[in-house]
């Protein structure tokens, strides 16, 4: 999808081409097949396929194009540190992020919803729709080709937030919309940052994965359980600040391996032909 680059307006019909195979799949439901990860893959093959279709069409009129994947590794030289990194901070992170949620009650319909999608007898569905699904279709809609995109038309910080906006979008409800916005602003700024694809998926990947694993080691925990209402007072504002700390102090250490390379943190578009850089001259590091 290399050749795909959405302004923001062509980004907004990638989501309502998303929810229109939302509908879609939603007949699938209708069907009388209970399959989670189905109804999910249905919903992101519309607007992945046409991002797909409109990047081969771009390619045979020669336009430009950006890599989806082409990792940048700053003054690490390794890909390995950034991606222990991002792993390692996404549980933290979601720690912040919880009292978002939390100013969104949720509703009867949005409950049965969630019980649904952390429905332990169904461990194989589960675990493809939410853990392995989500995160590499997610992350290669909403970063590689809607993020990717707007950095290469416009202002990095107009990019990284509005492609969150469009991930809180897709997320269809306040409650899980608030978080993936937050989460989509930390994953816009690393793939901004590293070029990396991957780096977002492992962010994806860890943040989904924990609450599976919650959900398997803890059963019958009520599905509007949150940190605060289950840990004691001390232990989560002790929990909350080591996550402010962690949190902070990953981002600084990012910031600084990527800080006065312009180089790295450049989505230039390259014609067709030749595969040479287009646009301002990278200063020699």
């Amino acid at each position: 999808m290399d050749f795909y680059l959405p302004d923001w307006a062509r980004s907004l019909l990638l989501v309502a081409i998303f929810f229109l195979g939302s509908l879609i799949a939603a007949a699938v439901t209708l069907a009388g097949i209970n399959s989670t990860s189905l109804v999910y893959a249905v919903s992101m093959a519309f607007p992945l396929a046409w991002a797909w279709f409109a990047s081969r069409r771009n390619q045979r009129l020669g336009m430009g194009f950006v890599p989806v994947h082409e990792p940048r590794t700053g003054r690490f030289k390794s890909m390995v540190p950034v991606m222990l990194l991002v792993f390692f901070v996404t549980p933290f992170l979601g720690v912040l992020l919880e009292p978002l949620s939390n100013l969104f009650p949720m509703s009867e319909l949005m409950e049965e919803a969630f019980k649904r999608m952390f429905d332990t007898s169904r461990p194989v569905d589960m675990v493809l729709s939410t853990v392995i699904l989500a995160p590499l279709c997610e992350e290669m809609l909403c970063r590689g080709v809607i993020c990717r995109g707007l950095l290469s038309n416009g202002k990095p910080w107009f990019a990284i937030i509005f492609s969150a906006f469009l991930f809180a979008l897709l997320h269809g409800n306040l409650q899980q919309g608030t978080v993936a916005f937050g989460l989509g602003i930390f994953m816009g700024w690393v793939y901004f940052k590293t070029h990396s694809l991957w780096c977002t998926i492992a962010i994806h990947f860890a943040n989904n994965a924990l609450s599976q694993v919650m959900a398997f080691i803890f059963p019958d925990m009520p599905i509007t359980a949150t940190y605060a209402s289950i840990l004691p007072h001390d232990w989560y504002i002790a929990l909350l600040v080591a996550s402010v700390v962690i949190v902070a102090a990953v981002i600084y250490i990012i910031y600084k391996n990527y800080k006065n390379d312009e180089s790295i943190i450049s989505f230039k578009v390259r014609p067709a032909a030749s595969g040479e850089a287009l646009g301002r001259e990278c200063p020699e590091e």
